[in-house]
């Protein structure tokens, strides 16, 4: 068991327990799972099985080791992470070491080592699997970012690799309208809340994340293709709310989108040709509509699109970042320069923004 976190050599001498292994390739990367216990293996390569069937050729090849031990790390003084502008409490606190920097996750216990190779998750590892899957992940948006890509808070959706964005803050509805947009079984799923850009001559390339859709209670609950996800005693808590407080509950859950829109319905890249932020809310009284954006007259329309690349992004030097870093709307609108830009306003109507982005096809 790893007990001290910043004696490195200690740490590394742990590693030598991860004896079984699961190799992953997402496109230009290939990570080499390491575990000490066989079912955190069984159960990424379960979550990540609607990416298995897509062809990659990876460049670069990583190394990661899954430790399911007891917490450690929780006397050392963490440094806070810095939170997106409108959340409070203590999420998150780093400390750098050489070469690298841990990540504590202060309500699961989860200690993450950041470094160029050799990476290390431990901590109750089965109990918290997403943290799991967002530290592969993170490998990813760093071999991109580090590629002059640039980070997006954005769902999307591609057809015949021509994606479409859907942009907005936390809670705005992204997930539910892509989710939505699926039901056209021309779509692909491309990502649930991350996109990375990159303005080439041939158009501007968009890279999804490996992360299936995460959503709350109420998306679920109103989409006939997904409900079943829902235990049916929570079903029926649920529908005596409000759609005001279905909006505001906190309570994720993963959509396969193998098991629910079929094989071969998940792509990873393609040609970002639309995005579309969304502008509405609950208590709007206007009609659900759709606009054209002009970005050299109206920049700060694409706010919602920004995003920090967050404690685990490692520059090419190693070096990390400044953690309050965010790229300008400036440069957002210079990388959109290709990209048709839509503002869907007024009251929340899934289903008629659904009729209304396939008007623009």
């Amino acid at each position: 068991m790893i007990k001290t976190l910043l004696n490195l050599a200690h740490v590394d001498e742990g590693t030598k327990h991860c004896t079984d292994t699961i190799r992953l390739v997402f496109a230009d990367l290939a990570v080499t799972v390491h575990a000490n216990e066989p079912m955190l293996l069984a159960a990424l390569a379960d979550y990540y099985r609607s990416y298995t069937s897509i062809e990659a050729q990876a460049t670069v090849a990583l190394d990661l080791y899954v430790i399911e031990q007891e917490a450690a790390g929780e006397e050392l003084d963490w440094l806070a992470v810095p939170r997106e502008e409108g959340k409070q409490g203590r999420k998150e606190g780093y400390i750098d070491v050489a070469g690298g920097r841990w990540i504590k996750k202060f309500k699961t216990g989860m200690a993450f080592l950041q470094r160029p190779q050799k990476l290390l998750a431990i901590g109750p590892c089965a109990a918290n699997l997403a943290q799991i899957i967002n530290f592969i992940n993170n490998q990813f948006l760093n071999l991109y970012l580090r590629h002059d890509f640039t980070l997006g808070h954005a769902s999307a959706f591609s057809v015949n690799g021509a994606v479409t964005a859907i942009a907005a803050g936390s809670g705005g509805g992204k997930s539910t309208l892509m989710l939505r947009c699926l039901e056209n079984p021309a779509r692909h799923f491309l990502t649930n809340d991350r996109i990375l850009l990159k303005k080439t001559e041939q158009g501007t390339k968009a890279m999804g994340l490996a992360k299936l859709p995460r959503v709350n209670p109420g998306t679920l609950l109103h989409s006939d293709r997904l409900r079943h996800i829902l235990p049916e005693s929570r079903q029926q808590a649920l529908a005596q709310m409000t759609q005001a407080e279905l909006w505001s509950i906190e309570e994720k859950y993963d959509v396969q989108i193998e098991d629910d829109y079929g094989a071969g319905r998940v792509d990873l890249a393609g040609n970002l040709e639309r995005l579309i932020m969304l502008d509405w809310s609950l208590s709007s009284d206007e009609p659900t509509q759709i606009e054209a954006v002009d970005l050299s007259s109206e920049p700060d329309a694409i706010e919602g699109l920004r995003k920090r690349p967050g404690p685990f992004f490692q520059g090419k030097d190693g070096a990390f970042i400044d953690l309050n870093a965010i790229r300008s709307v400036s440069h957002y609108a210079s990388e959109l320069s290709q990209v048709a830009v839509y503002r869907l306003k007024g009251k929340i109507d899934f289903d008629y923004a659904y009729e209304l982005i396939a008007a623009l096809d």
